[in-house]
């Protein structure tokens, strides 16, 4: 359901901080406009040498009942722009799931609900924190450790509204699995906004709090 938009889907517009300070977005997740949870990434180390933790968690409610839970934390290493080694853990509805993978001298190997593959060249995951690594032809989901085809358009620069004031923002879009992904960017880089389509045609949002 969400938890499949979010991860083949899933900052301020200040300048960028120094290279080796700890980046932090903190996003809270609507669904058809209504709060359903909140996405937290943080990336830390010197530029060619990251660490970055991520932790999604949603509940949709119908009638004030709980109908929908999801909930996915991932860890990743980062060695001169390539994945290094990731370790995610998902409960999609109640569906418990793991990714785990490792860059080995054979390639990226990844071991996750479908098996165990090992990768060629530089892998890339869903890193929408650096726009640079969204531009490859494939990327790897930390849900499912399936390696996607993906393509990324440049839908050039537009206003909107971030955190109470409006900026112009350079706007890209990510298809992956058939689901569009709209994302947006500051001038320098930094990322502002997501927004997906699940498959039910409803809309998911990412606004930083």
């Amino acid at each position: 359901m969400i938890g499949a938009v979010w991860t083949c889907a899933l900052a301020s517009a200040a300048p960028s901080p120094p290279a080796s300070a700890q980046r932090t977005w903190r996003f809270q997740v609507l669904l058809d406009g209504k709060p359903v949870g909140e996405h937290d990434f943080t990336v830390s180390g010197e530029p060619g040498s990251e660490q970055v933790r991520s932790r999604a968690r949603f509940t949709v409610k119908a009638l004030f009942i709980p109908v929908y839970g999801y909930d996915h934390e991932d860890a990743e290493v980062w060695r001169d722009g390539c994945l290094a080694r990731m370790e995610a853990r998902t409960s999609d509805n109640g569906h418990e799931s793991s990714v785990l993978g490792t860059r080995t001298s054979a390639g990226f190997e990844v071991r996750g609900p479908g098996g165990t593959n090992v990768l060629p060249g530089c892998v890339s995951s869903f890193a929408y924190w650096d726009r640079a690594h969204l531009a490859g032809e494939r990327l790897l989901n930390p849900q499912s450790g399936e390696y996607e085809a993906v393509s990324l358009t440049d839908q050039g620069t537009e206003s909107l509204v971030n955190q109470g004031r409006r900026v112009e923002a350079e706007h890209y879009h990510l298809v992956a699995r058939g689901f569009p992904i709209d994302l947006w960017y500051s001038k320098d880089g930094a990322w502002l906004a997501l927004e997906s389509r699940t498959a039910q045609g409803r809309t998911l949002r990412y606004e930083l709090l």
